[in-house]
């Protein structure tokens, strides 16, 4: 994790002009591998935790010059890890984690995002390790219910862009409100997604206002006064 944060640093103070530039009524799509591990240091009878592979995609659908709307979708395995009365038990299942929530731009190439998420289980669990009897089903974990809720935390990265493409790199916390007594539900994951532009929005009109801090105010400022008055005749 400390190799990401040093990343996401870097990029922080990276050069500013090929980053993307949020304004209303752009629609983008990043999809691309992921990598996710369950937040926990298992047992040492045995509850491994691996990391695990799948996949995302975001779309972005921006508000306004600083910020966006997000949706995420997720396919992922996950393992989770419980421990009752010192014993562990360790299942994993498929996984689709959907998110909703908004993203704000710290600065050119950096934001973060808050969103909500549901993830529902897809298929059968499997039992990964366990320290209980055979036979004993009183004791379960999350990976046998239908549906999971909580919080996702992510911050983004822009670390290429040309065009309408660009490469980013996403890392996020989950934070899980449905987790069990004694169970580790909780992950982080990290994606690098390939970026597409769908939707530009078209170019403002002379009536329409423009924000003092957007790039067209900046774009009309530059113009001569003699050519000014001309666009106003």
């Amino acid at each position: 994790m400390r190799i990401i944060l040093c990343l996401f640093l870097w990029l922080f103070n990276s050069a500013e002009s090929l980053a993307y530039v949020p304004k209303a009524g752009n629609v983008t799509a990043t999809f691309g591998p992921q990598l996710s591990q369950t937040i926990s240091n298992g047992s040492r009878s045995g509850a491994d935790n691996p990391v695990q592979n799948g996949y995302g995609l975001i779309a972005m659908g921006d508000a306004n010059d600083y910020g966006a709307l997000e949706i995420g979708t997720f396919y992922m395995p996950k393992i989770f890890i419980r421990e009752v009365g010192g014993k562990f038990l360790s299942e994993k299942t498929q996984t689709m984690h959907i998110t909703l929530g908004y993203r704000y731009w710290l600065a050119p190439s950096f934001s973060a995002s808050l969103s909500f998420y549901s993830a529902y289980s897809m298929g059968t669990y499997n039992t990964l390790h366990s320290d209980f009897p055979p036979g004993q089903t009183l004791i379960g974990t999350s990976a046998q219910d239908y549906t999971e809720y909580g919080f996702d935390l992510a911050l983004q990265a822009e670390l290429w862009s040309s065009g309408r493409y660009g490469v980013i790199l996403d890392s996020r916390y989950s934070q899980s409100v449905t987790n069990k007594p004694g169970e580790d539900a909780n992950h982080y994951a990290v994606m690098i997604g390939l970026r597409y532009l769908i939707q530009e929005k078209a170019s403002l009109s002379k009536k329409e206002p423009t924000h003092p801090d957007s790039l067209e105010a900046k774009r009309l400022e530059e113009i001569p006064k003699d050519e000014e008055f001309q666009q106003h005749l």
